[in-house]
């Protein structure tokens, strides 16, 4: 199984309804506690996965999920990842892994309201694993400040490689002008950096066609 699948599996109980019509606030992890507090005794970070834990690298992962009006959480996304090791795609079983351990930890958080009624909100958790003594280091690589701007950049890049939970964006109270400038100015980023590797890229072809050794002289008739 996929992480998509994991991560769906896992959120499959605890949905909101797909035709909910309310717009939901997008709320910093940095800014969570001004709404919503975690239930006394959560366990909040699992455990290093022990298929990989004989040869420990450091891992990050921002998953983002949904606390509904009654404080329990859903639709889990994966939104950013980075590990010490090799990032590849071909390496789906040890991301499987660890999104997993992840969407499992979040399902079973209980929130509570810091104020009168809970209002839903889509906020994002960062995990870190590996040495404790490189927390901050590994958390620094996985660091999402505009969870907003973030969601726009994996719903404009179809290249990301992300697993957001279907449906996700639609619901969520983005100003439209504010995404539309946000999207221009990713595009915009994205050109650039496609120019710059272009330019390297011929940069490098023309060095190595400079530096190819010159034709044998021909042979006299």
């Amino acid at each position: 199984m996929n992480i998509r699948a994991l991560f769906l599996v896992a959120l499959a109980a605890v949905a909101l309804p797909a035709g909910a019509a309310d717009k939901i606030r997008i709320v910093d992890e940095a800014k969570l506690a001004s709404q919503w507090s975690l239930v006394p005794g959560t366990q909040l970070m699992p455990p290093y996965p022990d298929a990989y834990a004989k040869d420990p690298e450091e891992v990050c992962m921002v998953v983002g999920y949904m606390i509904g009006q009654d404080g329990h959480t859903s639709d889990f996304s994966l939104l950013k990842s980075w590990t010490s090791g090799s990032n590849s795609r071909a390496r789906s079983k040890f991301w499987a892994e660890f999104g997993d351990l992840a969407a499992r930890a979040i399902a079973q958080w209980r929130y509570a309201p810091a104020s009168g009624a809970g209002v839903p909100v889509y906020t994002a958790a960062t995990f870190v694993f590996g040495s404790p003594g490189n927390v901050a280091d590994t958390k620094s690589h996985c660091e999402v400040a505009d969870l907003t701007r973030r969601m726009v950049e994996l719903r404009y890049d179809g290249r990301a490689g992300r697993m957001m939970s279907r449906g996700i964006f639609s619901r969520l109270d983005i100003d439209p002008e504010v995404q539309e400038r946000m999207r221009q100015d990713i595009l915009a980023v994205r050109e650039m950096a496609e120019r710059g590797q272009m330019a390297a890229t011929e940069r490098m072809q023309q060095g190595g066609q400079q530096s190819a050794p010159p034709p044998p002289p021909a042979g006299n008739k």
